[in-house]
């Protein structure tokens, strides 16, 4: 099979704040593998988890033309053997998702149907994905859940904490995201931007609340 790459960039609709800083656009790879005159489309996304070095795109790049000359010598069907090529060379995570997600695409078009079909899967009982709301002002972030209603209907919102201002902080901006979609069902991801003791405080606070689960309330280590 043959394995081109590509990268491009994803603005995003509106800057998102974390702990750890601001982005706005993020410039990800296309890994595409054809075979048979088939194609199956991939996609590695670069990220940090703050104090660890983090997949960059130039990492990801270099790890992927690595193995590409190598992969090329199989087929999509060999799965296992692809796998436990990626295993011995260490893949790092984002690039053997890309690869994966090409293998299974690729199989899905062989067999001429969706992936969602191929892997019998019910379109009916599809979970609710949500919008996420960065780190803002009670108000700013009021104004992002009005921002992002008319584009999501807003069924599930994922609210990022972390503030460097504090836990009061969040706890305020928290609060005007639920007086703003007071029907959604929301979750928290803190970045690891909370000490044990913020984090235990926290999670009490916001199971009081109703929130769904905590996402990396604590850095890595």
């Amino acid at each position: 099979m043959r394995i081109h790459l590509e990268t491009f960039t994803v603005h995003k609709r509106f800057p998102l704040t974390i702990s750890r800083g601001t982005t706005s656009q993020t410039t990800n790879i296309w890994l595409r593998i054809e075979q048979q005159g088939i194609e199956g489309w991939g996609e590695a996304s670069p990220f940090s988890t703050g104090n660890q070095p983090g997949q960059n795109t130039e990492l990801l790049l270099e790890a992927i033309e690595l193995v590409a000359p190598i992969l090329e010598k199989f087929n999509p069907w060999q799965r296992q053997e692809i796998e436990q090529l990626l295993a011995s060379k260490e893949l790092p995570s984002a690039a053997w998702a890309a690869i994966d997600m090409a293998l299974h695409d690729w199989l899905a078009k062989q067999a001429q149907m969706p992936l969602w079909r191929l892997w019998g899967l019910n379109c009916s009982q599809i979970v609710l994905t949500s919008a996420t709301i960065g780190i803002n002002s009670p108000e700013g972030a009021r104004q992002r859940v009005r921002d992002w209603l008319p584009l999501t209907g807003i069924g599930m919102l994922k609210v990022k904490l972390g503030s460097a201002e504090g836990i009061a902080a969040d706890q305020q901006m928290l609060l005007a995201v639920r007086e703003q979609a007071p029907e959604a069902l929301l979750s928290v991801d803190a970045n690891g931007g909370w000490s044990l003791q913020e984090a235990l405080q926290m999670c009490h606070w916001l199971a009081s609340l109703g929130v769904k689960y905590v996402e990396q309330p604590l850095a890595p280590g």
